[in-house]
């Protein structure tokens, strides 16, 4: 019975983690891991290509050699292992699975902030930092985006947490109240 690749990837992740926290080696792995998926997020053909028997054995090989040149023993063996068992389909998602379990140990947060204007570094560094302090988080990584349609305030959306501070719903809200 074939497992799926959630399946595959989650207990990949899993055991990952685990190696790496023994090894006190968490945050290297990471970042590593980071490097890895944005080779495989410029090469979306990568895994394809790894998994393909039509290309020659050795040719997959150097290219696996290359991929896994500079990596910790760890992320090493993670590749090879993924490759050996054929699942260079799940890389990805073994990854994104990784970062999840990852930031949960670590109590990080990704979220995206809208605005109806670009904020500064120094605007997104406080509301990342209000954010925290509302989740519980130690650090939010906050992406930020731009949408004029929120006509003022900000949108801070997390993991199925939505927190609207713009205009455009204290308007609809105001309107609301003088219609009822």
């Amino acid at each position: 019975m074939s497992l799926d690749k959630a399946t595959v990837a989650k207990r990949y992740a899993r055991a990952l983690f685990e190696l790496l926290s023994e090894k006190d080696q968490l945050d290297t792995g990471m970042a590593e891991l980071k490097e890895l998926r944005q080779v495989f997020q410029d090469n979306p053909k990568l895994s394809t290509v790894l998994s393909d028997t039509s290309v020659k054995a050795g040719d997959r090989g150097a290219l696996l050699q290359d991929l896994s040149k500079t990596a910790s023993p760890y992320i090493k063996n993670l590749i090879q292992m993924v490759y050996d068992y054929d699942r260079m389909d799940a890389m990805v998602a073994i990854i994104d699975q990784f970062k999840t379990i990852y930031n949960e140990a670590k109590h990080i947060v990704d979220a995206q902030v809208t605005t109806a204007v670009a904020i500064s570094d120094t605007q997104r560094d406080q509301i990342a930092a209000a954010f925290a302090k509302r989740v519980g988080a130690n650090r939010v990584n906050l992406s930020s985006q731009v949408n004029p349609d929120i006509i003022g305030g900000a949108i801070v959306k997390s993991a199925g947490m939505i927190f609207d501070g713009s205009l455009q719903v204290k308007i609809q809200k105001l309107r609301q109240q003088l219609l009822a």
